[in-house]
């Protein structure tokens, strides 16, 4: 089985969960009550937030699994407006960027952001600097955050490598992980 990008958020932690309990026969009446109580929780935080930022023009950066996560949580659990979308890592085998592709275009309540694939830092900061459609908000690693500073935009570090963050025990990915994700979109208001 293949999963495709980190599942944060409600969205696609039920869609991965159903995916996996079909695959591993779970019990399906336990495992739906499990999601219908993970769900009322993280939305109920969820609900209390989402006016705030939902004016933003986002751009995210960073490797596949982590860019796919994050775009789909902000147009799928919040509705979110995403610009650009950079996958910073080698990626070289046409199907696999076929696979990412169709994953950030399968968006429930957003338009498809446009994505470049690149592992140039150049080219990713070029890229940024270029990009026609306003950004007022970039999720990436340190080594965007100088464009932010160059752009005056707000910026949340957010993907590897970091330089100014030490992370032991911390995550974006389930439920409960995109309440963090969503502290920290917060604390870079």
């Amino acid at each position: 089985m293949r999963i495709p990008g980190l599942p944060i958020g409600a969205t696609d932690t039920t869609k991965f969960i159903r995916t996996l309990g079909k695959t591993l026969q779970l019990d399906e009446t336990l495992m739906e009550r499990v999601i219908q109580e993970e769900e009322d929780y993280v939305y109920s935080y969820l609900a209390q937030s989402i006016g705030v930022v939902s004016w933003k023009r986002f751009a995210v950066v960073g490797d596949a699994n982590m860019a796919v996560g994050i775009t789909r949580y902000l147009a799928n659990d919040f509705s979110f407006t995403l610009v650009l979308v950079i996958i910073s890592e080698p990626i070289f085998r046409q199907s696999d960027k076929d696979h990412i592709l169709a994953q950030i275009q399968d968006l429930e309540y957003a338009v498809p952001p446009k994505v470049v694939f690149t592992a140039d830092q150049y080219e990713i900061n070029q890229t940024l600097r270029e990009e026609e459609e306003e950004i007022t908000f970039l999720i990436g690693s340190s080594n965007e955050q100088e464009i932010a500073l160059e752009k005056g935009i707000q910026f949340l570090l957010a993907s590897f490598p970091m330089s100014e963050r030490l992370i032991f025990n911390r995550t974006y990915a389930g439920y409960r992980g995109s309440l963090t994700f969503t502290e920290d979109l917060y604390d870079n208001l």
